[in-house]
């Protein structure tokens, strides 16, 4: 079944591939996402000299010597000899794959220059990276660990439905290839793909982390000895240390991953029995030990100058980044999660987009089955512990025996990522990438779970149709309908982004010398340099852009003053997502002023009338599937809604302050 299964997982690895790579540069050369333009800045400060010798003496400088002493005693340090990225969001893993990916990319050219050294285009060669090639390294590595994936996808579920449930030619040969089709073409991990950040890394990484967790009891041993166990289980303890490893080394969080060999060897105590019960329990408090010596060691060599450079390090992680994650710090942009309920939040604004709705309810469901399963399973054993030792005995079947800890681990792991990032009050989507791989698990268990019961109730009615052929209809159903959400969404890379269209709009329909009142904040301000069609000398030097700080006009009296005159000087009014009005507009008692500012704007009492909306809307030809009201950051990367408004109506400024004139405090 192996080999028959082959053929349809390579096309499926092929088609997952090509929908990550596709379209992988779309927004070059302006790179929309804030987080991956910090990574990729960090990776522009490596330096390294061009000389193998020095690059050995340079890492040992960095590394095994006080740092800002070494800068202080030796200026050229900094530039000719940098690893340290200034930059602790995140950890150095990813930073250092691409850099180091940049480098191999470029030893032929290195090469020639150290040869000839007249050709090289300085006298102190360097090893850098610019700050695109930065990008492209980043997503590369990005798409790959989420093309990666897919394929664990499958050997997961190959090995749940091959290994625990009772085979058939719909689990064995069916759903692990569903579960990975439907992985590949998923809207969140295609997204996360296409943007060089931690997202694709992390997802791969908690999967990993549970798939070789339950390699862990697979291996049933006679006798179970520190020695016999780590031989047979030596490369699920080293990969499982490698992984978390990593993960750590690519973000903090990745702490979290330790969760399911922790919580399986556990399990593995719990059910150690007879006179060698103790000694049992001392080999698993072992091998737990050596996770995490191990992981410690890698995320160590990973993500170094975490304890290179404890200071910055701790300051970001455990400072800003902490109080903007738990909303101590109430960052201008985190807006959207005031006054949001854990969970609820997630379920509507962030699944059903990043998932789909057939594989967001088909989840959602198969996570209650298994949950269910695994409940009335252990109630069961209770009862028969309790009321008869005999027919416990005698309903014991081998193969069944490891059912119950691997829904446990499974489900358990699923809420052990789930329940601390869902109750933060930051709720970014990219806290829950995590989690998609294991909804499309989920998915194919509830499909198990419904296609069995229906075998078994049909069966029993004597019902005429053939089964079947029933099943494969009811699975060729949900797979077309599932798979739709993927290829409407792979049509935001097939468009210009909505950015250059909207910069096109304004360089082609707004006159020269006007002025446009836009919002602050924009990781790059509309409109776009566009040096390829237009002469940026003639067209965006004559416009007067005022990017204003909506943000904090309600506790500010002179941003409010300057806002009206604003209005009185402005052409066109220009609205580049819905970071601000969306946002605010929920919020009326907090942030009344802007509430009024955007009713009069759409409403059109302020003088203004909408001339141009552009939208990038998933899309299946004419059939758009608008998802604006997801959480921002789902859009606004790369396919947010512009609008722009022209004034057609004058207004002075006792006229607009006449409009806002019973919410003045001032």
């Amino acid at each position: 079944m192996i080999d028959r299964k082959k053929p349809f997982l390579s096309i499926i690895l092929i088609a997952a591939t090509l929908l990550r790579f596709y379209g992988m540069m779309h927004d070059a050369p302006y790179f929309f996402d804030p987080d991956e333009r910090n990574m990729a800045g960090a990776i522009t400060q490596y330096t390294l000299p061009s000389n193998p010798a020095g690059i050995i003496s340079c890492i040992n400088t960095q590394f095994f010597s006080n740092t800002s002493q070494s800068t202080t005693h030796n200026p050229q340090l900094t530039t000719n000899c940098n690893l340290n990225p200034h930059f602790f969001a995140y950890g150095q893993f990813p930073l250092y794959l691409a850099f180091v990916s940049d480098q191999i990319s470029k030893i032929p050219i290195n090469l020639i220059n150290h040869i000839n050294p007249h050709q090289s285009t300085t006298h102190n060669p360097q090893l850098t990276t610019d700050f695109t090639s930065a990008i492209y390294w980043l997503r590369f590595w990005s798409a790959i660990a989420s093309s990666l994936t897919v394929l664990f996808i499958f050997l997961f579920t190959q090995k749940l439905f091959g290994m625990i449930l009772p085979p058939s030619p719909i689990t064995v040969l069916h759903l692990p290839i569903i579960a990975s089709l439907l992985a590949a073409f998923s809207p969140g991990l295609i997204q996360s793909a296409h943007f060089g950040t931690t997202e694709s890394f992390l997802t791969l990484f908690f999967l990993l982390s549970v798939y070789f967790s339950i390699r862990l009891i697979d291996k049933p041993l006679k006798q179970i000895t520190l020695g016999s166990y780590i031989k047979v289980h030596f490369r699920d303890i080293l990969l499982l240390s490698l992984t978390i490893g990593l993960a750590i080394g690519s973000k903090l969080t990745g702490v979290l991953f330790l969760f399911p060999p922790l919580m399986t060897l556990l399990l593995l105590m719990t059910k150690a029995k007879g006179k060698m019960r103790l000694k049992t329990k001392s080999v698993y408090v072992v091998v737990g030990l050596i996770v995490l010596t191990g992981t410690v060691l890698i995320s160590l060599l990973s993500s170094p100058y975490n304890m290179v450079d404890i200071p910055d390090f701790q300051s970001a992680v455990f400072g800003y980044e902490k109080d903007v994650a738990t909303g101590k710090y109430p960052a201008f942009y985190t807006r959207q999660f005031v006054n949001t309920t854990p969970i609820v939040f997630q379920t509507e604004r962030i699944f059903p987009y990043t998932l789909g709705w057939p594989v967001f309810i088909f989840g959602i469901l198969g996570f209650l089955l298994t949950s269910g399963n695994l409940i009335i399973s252990l109630s069961s054993k209770i009862l028969q512990r309790i009321m008869n030792d005999e027919l416990r005995i005698k309903n014991k079947i081998g193969k069944n025996n490891n059912l119950d800890s691997y829904f446990l681990l499974l489900d358990s792991s699923f809420l052990a990522y789930l329940l601390p990032n869902a109750f933060l009050f930051s709720k970014w989507t990219r806290f829950m990438t995590p989690l998609l791989p294991f909804f499309n698990i989920f998915a194919v268990c509830s499909l198990y779970f419904i296609l069995k019961t229906l075998r078994n109730n049909l069966s029993a009615l004597h019902f005429t149709l053939h089964i079947p052929r029933f099943a494969y209809l009811l699975i060729c159903i949900f797979v077309f309908i599932s798979l739709l959400p993927g290829l409407a969404f792979m049509s935001i890379y097939i468009r210009p982004d909505s950015r250059i269209i909207a910069s096109e709009w304004i360089y082609k329909n707004i006159p020269d010398h006007s002025f446009i009142l836009s919002e602050t904040a924009n990781v790059v301000d509309i409109p776009l340099f566009l040096p390829t069609t237009y002469n940026p000398q003639l067209t965006t030097h004559n416009y007067t852009i005022i990017s204003f700080d909506f943000y904090h006009t309600d506790e500010n009296p002179q941003l409010f003053s300057q806002l009206i005159f604003d209005l009185t000087k402005a052409d066109y009014i220009l609205v580049p997502s819905r970071r601000i009005f969306a946002n605010y507009m929920r919020l009326p008692a907090e942030y009344p002023l802007i509430t009024k500012y955007y009713q009069l704007l759409f409403s059109g009492t302020l003088g203004f009338e909408k001339v141009f909306e552009i939208s990038s809307y998933p899309s299946l030809g004419s059939i758009h599937f608008p998802d604006e009201n997801a959480e921002e950051t789902w859009t606004v990367f790369d396919h947010p809604v512009i609008r722009i408004f022209k004034k057609t109506k004058v207004l002075s400024e006792n006229q607009y302050l006449s409009l806002f004139q019973k919410l003045i405090k001032y």
